[in-house]
């Protein structure tokens, strides 16, 4: 086993920023500096010809005077069909993932030395499977090998274990990242992390919380402006407003107040924003973070009663927010710990990946090959063999995010049978339940006199709640099939339906029709896009220079 063998990447694939750690001869996870010298990196990509695209804090500042070519926010889309057009070529949200991602893995070469070849990438606890296989397959697409996706409240929680010593502790990570937010209840053990319960909303985040200021130092800056000045035509002053309010919101996180001087359509005009300000304009997003908490852990106790929080851990840049720890302190009573709340995604995510190589390299002879595997790695990379065991040693436990179902019928209605069949979704696992699920089954029946065939349609929750209606689940385009060349059957003749979830997402389901035997089976990793798209995503994003 070579030490290219071992070079394995965590990668936090931020809304915002995103960072990329591996674990260096210390055995500590160390972060890779960018060519600005930074530790993370704005997930904002700048699409300055057909062939050469910029990834980074260019990019950003790229925004200000070309934002019709500047991609930015890009995960809140991840497993959408949404699409985007420059200079002619057509780019996913996957592919546009894969390019800040190849520019994470040219910075990441650069600092180590080394090829950045294998990568373990998180994402939010919220994100459902079409989510979290969009994020895969934007990693395939960027030339990695993506040995594991993993949450990123479950990496924030094996650094804190790791650096902590913390054990048998329940923990409950808020995390607010610069997009997305989910709160998350896990147990930490010396053998395992396991994820009790998780809940979220992944268009929630800092994002949020820089808009309702820009938006209001526009209205003040307005309300100084003379009533003939059209600031709306000044596209420049309006893309600068957006940086100047996140530059503005980190310093009121330190600052009672400040002073924003701001240029615009040949005006110029000083505002004056405060802490206390800022908090009531944006109390309202911070409520919502609160309900979610609150929904967190009426689940905890519906499923572990009496169970008592240990730790609460605050990760993500927002949480440097004052409000935010004050609020949970009032809320709850908590005393909650700021940890690394900017890279202790990614130093987790390291952690966990060298975990995973341990298992890879091992041999198929059971503790002995993990043994032998643990002792060259300990040799090759200088870690403790001590620290490697636990490492390898730790497994990890996770629930199902979202809820699946199948299609039917809704009968609720008694005289449903005289009047135009209307669907509903009839979930069979539910958010929260654990990995891999146990065997969920379903009796069903057919709905018209004479059916010869039974169709099976799968979807997958998409709103917060997990309602019965279509529109708050999503269609899995693949999962679908029929029970076809049956006899004309009676109405209501049984049709029985069985489905798991494995732990890595794979969804099995077999729907038996009873007196004649014959069954669909689907099997399903669910995604938006073909293995024929990702392979062609790939192809074109080899070819485009990245720059950063």
């Amino acid at each position: 086993m070579s030490d290219g063998d071992l070079q394995v990447f965590g990668i936090d694939l931020g809304t915002t920023y995103s960072a990329i750690a591996y674990v260096d001869e210390t055995g500590r996870p160390a972060v890779c500096r960018n060519t600005d010298s930074s530790e993370t990196t704005p997930s904002v990509v700048f699409f300055e010809n057909e062939s050469n695209v910029v990834v980074g804090s260019v990019a950003k500042n790229s925004a200000i005077i070309d934002p019709d070519r500047v991609v930015s926010l890009i995960k809140r889309q991840m497993g959408s069909e949404a699409e985007f057009e420059f200079d002619g070529s057509t780019y996913t949200p996957e592919s546009i993932s894969a390019l800040i991602l190849k520019q994470l893995a040219q910075d990441a070469a650069a600092h180590t030395g080394g090829e950045v070849a294998r990568a373990v990438i998180t994402v939010p606890a919220y994100f459902g499977m079409q989510e979290r296989s969009a994020t895969k397959q934007a990693g395939t697409i960027a030339g990695l090998d993506v040995i594991g996706i993993v949450p990123e409240p479950v990496a924030a929680a094996l650094h804190y274990e790791a650096t902590t010593g913390a054990d048998d502790k329940t923990i409950l990570v808020y995390d607010l990242g610069g997009g997305t937010f989910d709160t998350t209840v896990i147990r930490v053990s010396t053998d395992e992390i396991v994820v009790v319960c998780t809940d979220g909303d992944d268009h929630l985040g800092g994002a949020d919380w820089d808009l309702r200021l820009r938006n209001h130092l526009l209205a003040k800056f307005q309300e100084q402006a003379p009533d003939d000045v059209e600031v709306e035509d000044d596209e420049e002053f309006l893309q600068s407003l957006a940086t100047t309010a996140e530059d503005t919101k980190k310093q009121l996180s330190k600052a009672e107040s400040r002073a924003v001087a701001l240029r615009g359509a040949g005006v110029s005009a000083r505002v004056e924003v405060s802490r206390a300000q800022f908090e009531t304009e944006t109390q309202d997003l911070l409520d919502k973070t609160v309900d979610i908490v609150k929904r967190t852990l009426a689940t905890l106790e519906s499923k572990e009663p009496g169970t008592k929080i240990d730790e609460v851990l605050l990760v993500g840049g927002a949480t440097k927010m004052p409000a935010v720890t004050e609020r949970l302190r009032a809320e709850f009573g908590w005393d909650p710990k700021l940890h690394d709340p900017d890279l202790a995604v990614a130093k987790g995510a390291a952690l966990y990946a060298l975990g995973r190589v341990v298992h890879r390299e091992a041999s198929e002879d059971g503790a002995a090959g993990v043994s032998e595997a643990v002792r060259n790695v300990a040799q090759q990379t200088g870690i403790s063999v001590r620290a490697l065991e636990n490492l390898a040693a730790k497994q990890t436990r996770n629930v199902l995010p979202k809820a699946f179902g199948v299609k039917v019928v809704d009968s609720s209605d008694p005289d449903w049978r005289s009047k135009p069949l209307q669907h509903i979704v009839k979930h069979m696992v539910h958010a929260n339940d654990s990995l891999p699920t146990e065997e969920r089954t379903l009796e069903t029946a057919t709905v018209q006199e004479g059916q010869t065939g039974v169709s099976i349609e799968l979807y997958e929750q998409s709103g917060v709640v997990a309602g019965p209606d279509l529109a708050e689940n999503k269609e899995i385009s693949e999962g679908k099939g029929l029970i076809d060349g049956l006899p004309p059957m009676p109405i209501g003749s049984p049709v029985n339906i069985r489905m798991t979830v494995d732990d890595e997402g794979l969804l099995e389901l077999t729907a038996t029709e009873p007196s004649t035997g014959k069954s669909l089976d689907i099997k399903v990793r669910v995604s938006v896009r073909s293995d024929e798209e990702v392979q062609e995503a790939a192809k074109k994003i080899a070819g485009i220079t990245v720059s950063g």
